[in-house]
């Protein structure tokens, strides 16, 4: 974001602390076999502790904020709230718009009514590496955090992760627990059958994202390279889901397009750093950068700004360097621009989605535009409402999997757009055993009933100033 007081205002939205009260809604204790009878009778913010007695939840100060901002420190206000996680990288302003997202879209489902008159809430937890916290780093944090959504709260849904490495190890830390995991850009293709290849309406996956899987986006890639007749390409990648996916697919259909490839990949910035020198050596025209985390895409135009051999070559980036917070730690590479290339999925546009943009400018001072799968992160939230208006409507109850086997009915039947305007029909709907086959702000949400997923365009971009102009777009 490029003004300071925009910036401020996202912060100000989304770390309002809010720390948990000491007191329970009733004065008595009660002997507990489960967290969950707990929170039947006292509320959320209630657990079952080791001596088999209902205690309210220690405070956690990774999640520590809310929307309301008072659901933490008040839940007796909130008595029969659907509570909803986030899990999101305060360090970086794209995930803090991404979590204004999700807020904006709480905020609006509890002004068209909540479900049946239920408010929904969402508990925001900060998994950034971050010693004021703990010595974890973002993945672990992210892992901790969900657990304790889980467990302390009984969340039946996470939106989030963002990065694909952290969805991998927080959907193991939820296993055995009832949670829907839906992130709005964690894209490997190895989180495609993660939960399973062969899902039903019966027995539907337990993640799910709302950005297609990168298969896509590594075909766009490699089609894009192959028009501009790339000589060699070398490919530097970070270890893990996303960056060996992505990798992989690339070179796959480089090669089979005739292309030549070389991979290295890095798990420390030490060996980041030295395969980027080391690259700069070599003979390859193009590099392309593979790496989930934008603070890397940083690092790696830094090097090259004043490594050897990065004259001579072009570069290409991938979708996570796509936002403002590459632009904040670049000014030194800034040379480097018109050599750079990238790929994202293709920015919404719509009605559906300037709505939702103006929504967000108001409500926050700043500009959707300005960051990635900010949209995105919006029809995640509302995704899970739905899927919570069918769970309640045909199982009697909220919960992970009858909010999975609502996801199911949003792919066809009559058409609706994810605005608070069509919130009560696409619920009535959805809760009386139907179906609504929604357009979001991100773009139509056709899901894949086979592989639970979504597909759509892939733009081709570069560097005009300080913003990404879209210099094509593919459709793979």
């Amino acid at each position: 974001m490029s003004a300071p007081t925009s910036e401020r205002a996202l912060r100000l939205a989304t770390v309002a602390v809010a720390l948990v009260s000491c007191s329970l809604t009733r004065p008595e204790v009660t002997a507990c076999s489960s967290s969950s009878r707990c929170r039947e009778v006292f509320g959320f913010g209630s657990v079952c502790n080791r001596d088999g007695y209902c205690e309210a939840v220690a405070p956690n100060p990774r999640c520590n904020a809310s929307f309301p901002k008072d659901l933490l420190s008040r839940p007796e206000s909130y008595p029969s709230a659907i509570l909803i996680g986030s899990l999101m990288d305060r360090s970086l302003s794209t995930h803090v718009a991404r979590e204004a997202a999700i807020i904006l879209a709480a905020t609006q489902a509890d002004e068209a009514g909540g479900l049946d008159g239920r408010f929904f809430g969402v508990v925001l937890c900060d998994i950034a590496k971050n010693t004021n916290y703990d010595s974890l780093d973002r993945t672990q944090a992210a892992a901790l955090a969900a657990r304790h959504l889980a467990d302390a709260y009984g969340v039946s849904a996470i939106v989030g992760p963002s990065a694909s490495t952290d969805a991998v190890l927080v959907y193991d830390a939820l296993e055995q627990r009832d949670v829907l995991l839906i992130s709005p850009s964690a894209t490997s293709p190895a989180l495609s059958a993660i939960d399973g290849k062969n899902p039903t309406d019966v027995a539907p996956g337990r993640f799910w994202r709302t950005a297609p899987p990168d298969t896509l986006q590594g075909d766009a890639i490699a089609l894009y390279l192959q028009a501009k007749k790339a000589g060699p390409v070398a490919v530097i990648h970070e270890s893990g889901a996303y960056g060996e996916g992505l990798s992989a697919v690339f070179e796959a259909t480089f090669s089979g397009l005739g292309g030549q490839t070389t991979r290295v990949s890095f798990s420390t910035t030490a060996e980041r750093d030295a395969a980027v020198v080391a690259t700069g050596k070599g003979s390859a025209s193009w590099v392309l950068f593979v790496s989930s985390q934008t603070a890397d895409a940083v690092a790696f135009l830094n090097a090259a700004a004043t490594a050897s051999g990065y004259a001579q070559k072009q570069l290409f980036l991938t979708d996570s360097a796509a936002n403002a917070d590459l632009f904040k730690g670049t000014t030194g590479a800034s040379a480097l621009f018109p050599k750079v290339r990238g790929s994202r999925f293709a920015v919404p546009a719509g009605d559906v989605y300037e709505l939702f943009r103006a929504s967000f400018k108001a409500a926050f001072k700043a500009d959707a535009n300005e960051y990635s799968y900010v949209s995105h992160a919006y029809d995640a939230a509302w995704l899970t409402f739905y899927g919570a208006a069918r769970s309640q409507g045909q199982e009697g109850f909220v919960h992970g999997l009858g909010i999975a086997r609502g996801l199911r009915r949003l792919s066809k039947g009559a058409g609706a757009d994810v605005q608070p305007a069509s919130w009560a029909g696409v619920a009535q709907a959805l809760a009386t055993g139907g179906s609504v086959d929604i357009r979001g702000a991100s773009g139509e949400l056709d899901y894949d009933p086979l592989t639970e997923e979504t597909r759509g365009p892939v733009d081709i971009w570069k560097i005009t100033g300080q913003s990404f102009e879209v210099e094509q777009t593919l459709s793979p």
